[in-house]
Order: structure tokens, then C-alpha cells, then sequence
């Protein structure tokens, strides 16, 4: 969907999920304009309404990476679109993976779920 929004309006897409798929799309064919103005729409998927909704970001907020697909199958004139975006992307996945570690050394510290001693599965035996 996110490719559909980026090409139709000729922005920036940003794509927000709540499982961590978490891509930027740029349109596939068009050159950037030259009076970019960092508009970008985002959208996330509100799982328990099953709704899109669109969500308003600061100006020069961090994105998330580029899609794998666009880097497939963008057009030569589209090439520069994410040369705009590399800085705020690469600032995004390092806060990322600085999370990631943080979230892995907590689990670390937690003592593992016993789930054969509450009975819960007993209904399953």
C-alpha cells in the first residue's frame, strides 16, 4: 500500500505497523521536485478499529528505512528521492538497534515463564 500512496501523490510514504514492519516509500518513477518541502505522509494500522489512519509527523523527524522493493524497482529519474532521507533513516535504525539491545538485556535479566506449573495447559493434556 505503501507504494500505491508514495506514486499517487508523489511523496513520501511512510508506513507505521505495530509488528515492526516499519518502511519508508518514495514514488517509483517520478524525480523529486526541486522545492521539496520534507512533506511526507504516514500511515499506520490501528489493529483492534482494522483501520488505516494517517498520522502528521515534525518536520525533519528520523524515518524509518527505504522498502526493499522500491530499491528494486525504482525508475533511474526516481534515484535521488532517498538521497534527501539517508541521514534521518540512519539515525532511525542506530536508535533502533540501541532499543533492540536494551529490550535483549532486559529479557536477558528475567526469569523464563513456567507455564506447566500455574495448570493453565491442563485443559490441553
Amino acid at each position: 500500500m505503501g507504494h500505491l500512496i508514495a506514486c499517487t501523490y508523489d511523496m513520501v510514504c511512510t508506513d507505521l505497523t505495530q509488528y515492526g514492519f516499519l518502511e519508508t516509500f518514495f514514488p517509483l518513477r517520478t524525480a523529486p521536485p526541486t522545492n521539496f518541502n520534507d512533506r511526507i505522509m504516514c500511515v499506520g494500522w490501528l489493529a483492534k478499529s482494522k483501520h488505516f489512519v494517517q498520522f502528521y509527523l515534525k518536520p525533519g523527524c528520523l524515518i524509518p528505512p527505504t522498502s526493499p522493493g522500491w530499491a528494486l524497482h525504482h525508475t533511474e529519474a526516481a534515484d535521488t528521492w532517498s538521497d534527501r532521507f539517508v541521514d534521518r533513516m540512519h539515525n532511525f535504525e542506530r536508535l533502533n538497534n540501541i532499543e533492540k539491545e536494551s529490550n535483549a538485556e532486559k529479557s536477558r535479566l528475567e526469569p523464563p515463564i513456567d507455564f506447566a506449573s500455574d495448570g493453565s495447559f491442563d485443559v490441553f493434556i
